[in-house]
């Protein structure tokens, strides 16, 4: 769990605090209003476009649109992903699980007045039915009806439970958020822009530029009123134009990463900047590629993984993340399904090079070397993340001082990464592992046999290490036929945890982390790290409103 340590346990021993939030001292009143507006920066874009259409084949679509277009389930990111109501109020399973009965809030309006109803999210549902090329939310239900007013069922031709979780904010990069049918049932959806959005959300569209986007907060929002009248996200730029921005104060928040930002930006005036990390149930892992040599020796994987020390690697970059569990699990989110003897592996050189000899590996010249034949190895980075390339620097140099090995850092453009590891090329990688979106997830996303791809296919994000083992199966198995079964979930996901400790099909490396920067000079209390259960982060429709509505602003 995130400690709260250095500068920023000097803000919060200044702040006036309220359970699970954190608050910065406010003023003497002196007759000035409290913060209207708020403002936020959300990624590193310079300019944004004008394309509300959230189901939209295009990349290039607005951001924050889960301030207008909301899900009917939300996922709890800090409960291992439980699904809990948002515009959905309950739902029951029948059939074997292949049918889900779902009962609709009747207290929700769109925007425009119009009452949200059965017929909206039947229509919703079915656009990924009608346009199969639109189901980028990897939808797998059947059929979608409205019975009445507040009532829809949603069929599967096999039991559903699992992909149920894809109809989550966050769960996927595109769940079904609920639009109306009035407006959207008569248009193309392959082109139209949707330049006017209308949705439940708690904002609507005030104005737009290509600079800024203002959403002006809705009274008769459902779910209550935001103590903003406006909320502003801005297109800030890069890092070093928005650490500017915060340290200036024009901004509220950010979502970004910030090595040394406690000396940087915390320790500059604690009583309003903050910068915390929660905690998203994955890693960022050491990715092997086991469909080529040596990789697909585990000796070879033992070694790499236990002669790298991970706290001393973090120290390179400092930006709030810790060592990861080498089991897979993030215990800040599934602690109650860790197996025991899963703990940070740590650095152990001696075994490493006893790995390698017991595989009968040797270490010439820098190279890996076997039955006379020399390996040589390399690791990809992004380039554009100042602490991925900082890692791979000090991993590079662990492996030469601990096991003699030259490995090469290879720093690939962001644009690049995704569809270089998709494919299989690569020896050695960094990528995100795990998540919150349940233990079948955290395991099948990397060692699921029925996704394997050759090297040179597309392996469309699921298992780019290549993992063809099968005796991964009947324990993904389990876990996706016992869902809501504590005691069957436990026992799979303890073997599985096994599987990676032992056999490091990857190797976790470091918690995976929501990264926000803060500036309490207009708003307070913010999300404390390890005691809410929202994330303060623009990705997450429904945590990004939970956050908004618990501020308060400072009044001077």
């Amino acid at each position: 769990m995130p400690t709260l340590g250095g500068a920023f346990a000097l803000a919060m021993a200044v702040a006036a605090c309220s359970p699970g939030t954190t608050g910065a001292p406010t003023a003497a009143a002196n007759g000035e209003r409290p913060a209207e507006a708020i403002n936020l920066r959300v990624n590193s874009a310079t300019t944004y476009t004008r394309n509300f259409n959230i189901y939209s084949p295009s990349t290039d679509l607005t951001p924050t649109a889960g301030l207008i277009y909301e899900p009917l389930v939300r996922r709890n990111v800090f409960k291992g992903g439980a699904l809990e109501p948002w515009l959905a109020e309950s739902w029951e399973w029948s059939d074997g699980d292949k049918v889900l009965t779902l009962k609709l809030r009747n207290d929700v309006k769109f925007a425009d007045g119009t009452p949200m109803t059965s017929k909206d999210v039947a229509f919703t549902l079915n656009i990924p039915l009608k346009y199969p090329e639109l189901n980028t939310g990897g939808q797998t239900y059947v059929s979608a009806e409205a019975i009445d007013e507040v009532t829809v069922v949603v069929k599967w031709s096999k039991p559903g439970r699992l992909d149920f979780y894809r109809f989550a904010a966050g769960a996927s990069n595109n769940p079904p958020r609920i639009v109306p049918e009035h407006i959207w049932k008569d248009k193309d959806l392959k082109t139209w822009v949707n330049p006017d959005p209308v949705g439940t959300g708690a904002a609507a569209l005030d104005q737009f530029t290509p600079q800024q986007i203002s959403y002006k907060t809705r009274a008769d929002y459902w779910n209550g009123a935001l103590p903003m009248k406006l909320i502003k996200i801005v297109a800030a730029g890069g890092d070093d134009q928005t650490k500017a921005r915060l340290l200036k104060g024009d901004l509220d928040f950010a979502t970004m990463s910030w090595p040394n930002a406690q000396a940087e930006y915390v320790a500059r005036n604690p009583k309003t900047n903050l910068y915390s990390t929660y905690a998203t149930g994955g890693e960022e892992s050491l990715l092997f590629n086991l469909a080529k040599a040596p990789f697909d020796d585990v000796n070879v994987r033992r070694a790499l993984a236990m002669s790298l020390d991970r706290e001393s690697l973090l120290k390179l970059a400092p930006t709030g993340q810790n060592p990861a569990n080498a089991c897979g699990l993030e215990p800040e989110v599934y602690k109650d399904y860790m197996a025991p003897e899963c703990k940070v592996q740590t650095l152990e050189p001696e075994n490493a090079r006893k790995a390698l000899a017991d595989g009968g590996w040797k270490v010439e010249g820098g190279k890996l070397t076997k039955d006379g034949k020399t390996y040589d190895l390399s690791l990809k980075v992004v380039q554009e993340y100042a602490n991925w390339m900082a890692y791979g620097k000090g991993m590079q140099d662990q492996w030469k001082t601990n096991l003699g090995l030259d490995v090469k850092l290879v720093a690939v453009p962001e644009e690049n990464y995704d569809p270089l590891l998709n494919e299989g090329d690569f020896d050695m990688a960094l990528y995100w592992t795990g998540g919150s979106n349940g233990m079948y997830s955290v395991f099948s996303d990397q060692l699921d046999p029925a996704t394997y791809k050759p090297i040179g296919e597309d392996s469309s994000f699921l298992n780019q290490g290549r993992w063809k083992d099968k005796s991964t199966v009947p324990l993904l198995d389990q876990l996706r036929a016992t869902v809501g079964e504590d005691a069957k979930q436990k026992d799979a996901g303890r073997r599985l945890q096994r599987i990676v400790l032992e056999q490091v099909p990857y190797s976790p490396m470091f918690t995976s982390v929501w990264f926000v920067d803060m500036n309490m000079t207009r708003w307070t209390n913010w999300p404390v790290p390890g005691r809410t259960e929202f994330a303060p982060h623009s990705a997450l429709g429904p945590d990004l409103v939970l956050t908004l509505k618990n501020l308060k602003p400072v009044t001077r």
